[in-house]
């Protein structure tokens, strides 16, 4: 040790009391990285023993995707005692690692380096994204399960206001507490995290029709949006008043019909309840639901529990919800697929005879279709659940989100007067932008920012009501701006054409100031409230950035706008090469880590506005280039390429090169003489995997360009 280091007796001293007490990673090494001399921390925290660490390069003590930049930092010491940091991860002796930061100092042509363990704050980071990634999932999950129950809820609310027959108000009344009640038991099916920790059975008494009934009704509004008829049929030999846990049993018949509903696009959705022997205290009745017509998924799959495709995902969700829940009623469930009629699901369940209450057995089979109570679904889902909010929770903090910043509305009327009084009234609360026609409103909305909510007079002359609405909303950019009618007509028959153009509400003339405002107060809420549920189902979890749902959409609004406008229209379908042999070696977590910075990425690289970057599924990812010919979507494909390229990665299981590298594939759309734009537009994806194909088969790490 007197050889490499000229220090005197008394600063020997204070070196080696520094390295005794310090409670961090120290070492002094050669202008290699060979270890001259440790503290005890290296043996507290990784296991290594001083002596065996002497003459120890620090790069073999490193994670392999570490060592570079390590060598990098030792590279870059100079004799001018610069000061270096490092982030890396210690291999400790029995191989596990310690994330920890170091400060390199050269001194006298040897290093000397001090590493803070990180470790404790890199999990807890770790487990603050983790829960975040949950959070979302649940988000996701939430918004897509409880989207048929809120528009039962939302039917009944319109038609509670439409119906004057007391008897008929209290029948909406009624379904109501049903859809809320079923809203309840869904959203805490989905909230519970370990179902099989729930309370036991609530047994009681029950009508076991009405409870079957009162199960399904929520669900009419959603069947009939589907074209979708439910026949149900209660064998006779079933009693009326039963002994079991009704809420549960409500639960099961609810969630298994909502999945059937997301199987079919139309058809017909049967449910039968037969006993097996009801002259027992306790008998089983067996359940079947059994869809047929034109089914909405496909997939290769008979069996529902095992579908992996990504739209069907809550479909899984259900049916395991459904399954634990007849498990807990001492049944079973199976479900099975028929590809020529579609799901058939199966259940049975224990329950007990009520002598008490059951005097009377003699009630015949309830066999008929369930009525259609749909008449004219004009709010959705996510806008009952924002009127839901504000009537209940007005105090609550996403009340004061939308409130907090002053929203845009646009007053289109040719009177002056009926401008003026408008802005009058609003102006306090909300910014106030006036037209007078038609013409002006266009341009209006085509500026940035665009309106909040646009009150638009029906009867203008050049152009009415009608047409400016048509106008706005064939455009992706102002297509979602509610539009509220101002109008002096107000028969059903003209309020009912108002709703099918477009428009979200109207506003009757001469104005009823506090109604104006209430109904613009409310329909404000449900946009704020649509772009967050939008946003949470149209990300990827993972990567943050859009997901196939969103691409999918784009997709369809951009070919329209193309045939519209005769422009070209390209896509690039992205693959990381050898993503599972990374997955294998350097394990998932890493493997995440590394979508997440190809996701950054390759947003970084599309510079346009309209330009859009999704995952895809797995290690696939795709992009949209609006009004881009083949030769500039393959410039932005080769950005693309070289952009994760000089990310440097580190892979060395790939074969093609030591680090992360993309394969594209691209191809464009565009409407010729020749071609109508059907086929190039409609057959545009399929040509960018084929091309995605060729660049893998080529030797990946390269991009290929469709050509016919």
């Amino acid at each position: 040790m007197n050889d490499h280091f000229s220090l005197n007796e008394l600063n020997r001293q204070h070196l080696n009391g520094f390295f005794a007490s310090s409670m961090e990673f120290l070492c002094i090494t050669d202008e290699r990285g060979t270890i001259m001399k440790s503290n005890r921390v290296w043996e507290t925290k990784l296991g290594y023993l001083t002596p065996a660490l002497i003459d120890k390069n620090l790069t073999d003590l490193v994670h392999p995707n570490d060592v570079a930049n390590l060598i990098l930092v030792i590279k870059n010491l100079s004799a001018e005692n610069e000061s270096l940091p490092l982030s890396c991860r210690l291999r400790s002796n029995n191989g596990t690692y310690r994330f920890v930061t170091w400060q390199f100092q050269w001194i006298d042509k040897l290093i000397y380096g001090c590493a803070k363990d990180l470790t404790e704050l890199y999990h807890a980071k770790k487990d603050a994204e983790s829960a975040e990634f949950s959070k979302n999932q649940l988000i996701s999950v939430l918004s897509n399960e409880i989207q048929e129950p809120l528009e039962s809820l939302s039917l009944f609310l319109q038609l509670i206001g439409k119906t004057p027959s007391i008897s008929n108000q209290n029948i909406c009344l009624e379904n109501i507490r049903l859809s809320s009640e079923f809203l309840e038991n869904l959203i805490n099916g989905i909230l519970v995290i370990d179902i099989n920790n729930q309370t036991g059975h609530d047994v009681t008494s029950f009508d076991f029709h009405n409870t079957v009934e009162d199960a399904i009704i929520p669900l009419i509004v959603s069947a009939k949006r589907h074209n979708i008829t439910i026949d149900l049929a209660i064998h006779p030999k079933i009693p009326s008043s039963v002994v079991g846990d009704s809420q549960r049993l409500k639960q099961i018949i609810s969630f298994l019909v909502l999945n059937a509903i997301k199987c079919l696009e139309r058809g017909k959705i049967t449910i039968e309840a037969t006993p097996e022997n009801t002259g027992k205290t306790v008998f089983k009745i067996y359940f079947n639901v059994k869809t047929s017509g034109i089914a909405r998924l496909k997939s290769g799959s008979d069996n529902p529990f095992s579908i992996n495709a990504a739209n069907e995902s809550n479909l899984n969700f259900g049916l395991e919800l459904v399954k634990t829940l007849v498990k807990k009623m001492n049944g079973k469930l199976s479900a099975t697929r028929d590809s020529e009629s579609g799901y058939e699901f199966s259940f049975h369940v224990l329950l007990l005879r009520d002598d008490a209450q059951d005097t009377n057995n003699d009630r015949g089979a309830s066999g008929r279709v369930l009525p259609m109570y749909n008449k004219n679904i004009r709010l959705k889902a996510e806008e009952l659940l924002a009127i839901e909010q504000i009537k209940n929770d007005q105090a609550k903090s996403h009340n004061k989100a939308i409130t907090e910043k002053r929203q845009r509305i646009l007053v289109v009327d040719d009177a002056p007067e009926n401008t003026q009084l408008l802005a009058q009234a609003l102006v306090e609360n909300y910014e106030i932008i006036v037209a007078n026609n038609g013409k002006d409103a266009l341009n209006i909305v085509q500026q940035d920012p665009v309106p909040d909510m646009i009150l638009l007079d029906l009867s203008m002359p050049d152009m009415s009501g009608y047409e400016v609405c048509k106008q706005i909303q064939l455009e992706e950019s102002t297509m979602a701006i509610p539009i509220i009618f101002l109008t002096t007509l107000s028969d059903t028959e003209n309020e009912t054409y108002s709703l099918q153009s477009g428009a979200v509400d109207f506003i009757s003339k001469p104005f009823d100031l506090p109604s104006v405002e209430e109904k613009i107060k409310n329909h404000l809420a449900l946009k704020h409230y649509r772009e967050i549920l939008s946003i949470t189902a149209d990300i990827d979890a993972l990567t943050q950035i859009p997901n196939r749902r969103r691409f999918d959409e784009m997709l369809a609004i951009e070919i329209r706008k193309a045939r519209r406008n005769n422009t070209p229209l390209s896509v690039i379908k992205i693959d990381i090469d050898y993503f599972k042999s990374y997955n294998e070696i350097y394990g998932h977590l890493e493997g995440d880590d590394c979508l997440r910075e190809i996701a950054v990425a390759l947003k970084k690289t599309l510079k346009r506005a309209g330009d859009l970057v999704a995952r895809w599924e797995g290690e696939e990812f795709s992009c949209l280039l609006p009004d881009t010919n083949l030769k500039g979507a393959t410039h932005v494909a080769e950005n693309i390429r070289k952009a994760v390229l000089n990310l440097r990665i580190p892979h060395q299981s790939s074969p093609e090169a030591k680090f992360v590298t993309l394969s594209l594939g691209v191809a464009t759309g565009i409407r010729t003489h020749e071609n109508s734009g059907e086929d190039s537009f409609a057959t545009l994806l399929d040509h960018a995997q084929a091309a995605l194909i060729k660049a893998k088969e080529a030797g990946r790490n390269q991009v290929f360009v469709y050509r016919k």
